[in-house]
């Protein structure tokens, strides 16, 4: 087995000294690694890359959503497994697998999990994995990614209150699978998952292995009323709210915001022109070293 690691220097204080923690893991170990940095967005897709034209059969990304998803893009349809040492704000994608959030346990999963496929989204041709969307989280992304020091989910919730209040939703005509639907929301989310992450079960009927994805729709309501809805959120319950949520699940999404707008894949935004984003499934597409999920009781 050989694994190669690709960090983000960023990603907080459990990437520090991170090269002689993997050195003292692997000693005594007959395993190969080698680690590498990644220097401005994009750089993890190159690395990766470099790892499967050198023959690694796992490629690890250390970091948030944003350098999973890049590592993650060039193995689609591959043999290497992607490994996930989750460091980020969120860990969104972590935390649909099951991935133990702590840094030891996540390592040693690596050695222990057998890969497990799942699901990747696309948006326009380029990939994600857990969530995706326009409106108030895709303008929230926007600003977190614009700060100079962003680290920590504590400015992210800061830049969503702020946004909360004083967002005006557009109309936004949705086409899941050929049935036209016309909203008015504060958020037309992508799932390929049950959350974005950070605990937050946005779409509690989303499977990350079901061949489909789900579009979350969230309506703006006074703030006392999205406040009564939060713990339901946390909890996955939030699609008993049905005066402000509802969810459509599908192969093929295309939405059409009607102007230019910003739009985010796991929490890195773009911008988009036109308005008009396709979102479409590959089942099966992603082999991912995680636990194996338990049959419900």
């Amino acid at each position: 087995m050989s694994y190669f690691f690709i960090i983000n220097p960023n990603a907080g204080r459990k990437t520090r000294d991170i090269r002689g923690r993997l050195e003292k893991f692997f000693s005594g170990r007959r395993l190969t690694f080698e680690a590498e940095f990644t220097q401005a967005r994009g750089h993890a897709s190159e690395l990766a890359a470099k790892a499967l034209l050198a023959g690694y059969s796992t490629i690890v990304a250390v970091g948030g959503d944003g350098t999973i998803r890049e590592t993650a893009g060039p193995l689609i349809g591959r043999e290497a497994a992607l490994g996930i040492l989750p460091c980020g704000s969120g860990n969104g994608l972590a935390r649909n697998l099951y991935i133990p959030l702590g840094f030891d346990a996540a390592l040693a999963g690596l050695l222990q999990w057998e890969p497990r496929k799942v699901d990747a989204g696309l948006a326009e041709g380029k990939p994600f994995f857990c969530a995706a969307g326009v409106g108030l989280d895709a303008e929230v992304a926007h600003d977190f990614n614009s700060m100079s020091s962003r680290r920590g989910i504590l400015p992210y919730v800061w830049h969503a209150a702020r946004r909360v209040l004083s967002y005006t939703p557009g109309p936004v005509t949705a086409v899941v699978d050929g049935q036209r639907l016309e909203l008015t929301a504060m958020v037309n989310a992508v799932l390929n998952g049950v959350q974005y992450g950070g605990g937050a079960r946005v779409a509690p009927g989303a499977y990350i292995d079901d061949g489909y994805l789900d579009l979350v729709s969230i309506k703006k309501a006074s703030l006392p009323r999205l406040l009564a809805a939060l713990p339901a959120l946390f909890s996955g319950g939030l699609d008993r709210h049905k005066d402000i949520y509802s969810a459509f699940k599908g192969r093929l999404i295309e939405l059409d915001c009607g102007r230019a707008s910003w739009y985010h894949l796991d929490g890195e935004d773009f911008y988009s022109e036109t308005g008009k984003i396709r979102f479409s499934v590959l089942p099966g597409a992603l082999k991912v070293r995680a636990p194996k999920p338990s049959l419900p009781s």
